[in-house]
């Protein structure tokens, strides 16, 4: 039997289950795109320093890879709400949320492209 971790009391409310990997770490929810190119990715964030430094790693990696995507940054708090996050920066892959909370390592852009 896996042993549960212990929660706060806020993240026992808000923090929903999140799939591991072997490694223990959480898992990019960007399966769905494995076999597919992404063709739009958004960077959700109010333009805070983790925020601006997710579009930057994307934007690397999009340019560094030539991938085929249109990349945009979205700042406006309604638009955010819209797409039911909890933290950000999150980032959104062909209209679903793919990664939100942290700031992405370029392992896990490439992931979320498909490469």
């Amino acid at each position: 039997m896996e042993k549960e971790e212990k929660k706060g009391f806020w993240a026992s409310l808000f923090g929903g289950k999140q799939k591991k990997c072997e490694c223990g770490q959480p898992e990019i929810v960007a399966a769905v795109y494995a076999d597919s190119a992404v063709k739009e990715i958004k960077v959700l964030g109010p333009g805070c320093s983790k925020c601006k430094s997710t579009y930057a790693v994307v934007e690397k990696v999009v340019k560094s890879t030539g991938a085929d995507v249109k990349l945009t940054k979205v700042d406006d708090i309604q638009q955010i709400m819209s797409y039911d996050i909890l933290s950000t920066p999150a980032i959104v892959a062909d209209g679903k949320v793919v990664l939100s909370g942290k700031v992405p390592t370029e392992a896990e852009v490439r992931k979320i492209l498909g490469l």
